[in-house]
């Protein structure tokens, strides 16, 4: 079955020149790891905490890096919920967080030895899940910093200068996941991702701007949930927003397709543009064949969006065409991808 891989926004966003309006639009991009047509539901464990005879080690090694006590583990449980946050509005497959799982790992940078199979086949059997997520690793990794510059501005018609100071504070997570496919007593994934959010804060003073900043704990807690749904980013298809422009000068005919565009009436519009595909005029046929490019990509049919995108840019000479035809191509790509990851989806 075909699944639907694009929204259009009803209305035109914004003009952005004197020949082009844009639109924004939803598209599905695909997962980045592509998990078995079975698994629908997909339970997610914190593995990440260490046993109780490394729990003194790594908080005097926590001690001496100047890591937040206990921050870690904080965030790695935010790091679950922003899996489950993130998989919510997944049109593929759906998270669980099993209750009452004390499973412990090292507590380190390094991967456990995986969990037997007839512990990932409970798991996943009491919690109605295909597929077991679990997060093996996470330690996370502060920075924070200071900059000011001379600022001047007015103030009742006379220009004061002062010092503007900016403080910054990075945290990096390294969150380490193994992905367990019972049915084939497979592990279909086994990485560490590092993923990053950053804090800026500005104001007349270092300890203003410091002020401003999230504690250690906080900052670590909120990266380790950002960290949690980039990783539901990576599992599931996502939908996302993206910006596409078309021709709206040049002839009576196109401003009228505008009008058409805002109402929703795409056919409307394409029957005007495709009045011109062939005008005399190699500008306003170069317009109305990369016009006829995006009414075919909002109607799905990127193969005929890429031939027109091609006629407008090799027959017309319409240099936008260009960057749109590889903009479709990439999007043809990703649909080989989605459609194998969205396989037997209604």
């Amino acid at each position: 079955m075909k699944i639907k891989t694009l929204v259009v926004l009803l209305i035109v966003m914004l003009t952005i020149s004197c020949k082009t309006a844009q639109i924004s639009i939803q598209v599905l991009k695909p997962a980045q790891i592509t998990l078995p047509s079975d698994v629908k539901t997909i339970a997610l464990i914190n593995r990440s905490l260490p046993d109780k005879k490394d729990r003194l080690q790594n908080i005097l090694e926590g001690a001496v890096t100047g890591e937040a006590l206990f921050a870690d583990r904080l965030g790695s449980e935010e790091c679950i919920k922003g899996v489950f946050d993130g998989l919510s509005n997944s049109p593929r497959i759906k998270g669980v967080i099993p209750g009452g799982i004390n499973i412990r790992g090292t507590g380190t940078r390094q991967f456990p030895e995986p969990l037997d199979w007839k512990t990932v086949d409970v798991i996943c059997k009491s919690n109605g899940a295909e597929a077991l997520a679990c997060l093996e690793v996470f330690d996370s990794n502060c920075s924070n910093g200071m900059t000011n510059r001379k600022v001047t501005k007015k103030e009742k018609d006379k220009e004061i200068t002062y010092t503007e100071f900016t403080a910054r504070f990075d945290v990096n997570i390294e969150s380490g996941w193994k992905i367990y496919f019972p049915a084939e007593q497979r592990i279909i994934d086994q990485k560490i991702y590092n993923d990053s959010k950053t804090w800026i804060n500005t104001s007349d003073a270092p300890k203003k701007a410091e002020q401003g900043l999230p504690m250690k704990d906080n900052a670590v807690s909120q990266s380790g949930f950002y960290a949690g749904k980039q990783f539901a980013n990576r599992i599931s298809p996502r939908w996302i927003w993206v910006n596409r422009v078309y021709f709206v000068k040049g002839i009576p005919d196109f401003e009228e397709a505008r009008r058409l565009v805002k109402i929703n009436d795409w056919k409307g519009a394409s029957e005007l543009w495709l009045k011109h595909v062939k005008d005399s005029g190699p500008k306003i046929a170069g317009y109305a064949c990369y016009n006829m490019a995006l009414a075919s990509e909002l109607d799905g049919n990127l193969e005929i969006a890429i031939d027109w995108a091609k006629k407008a840019n090799v027959d017309y000479k319409n240099k936008k065409a260009l960057n749109y035809m590889n903009t479709l191509q990439r999007r043809l790509d990703d649909q080989y991808r989605l459609d194998e990851q969205m396989k037997g989806m209604q």
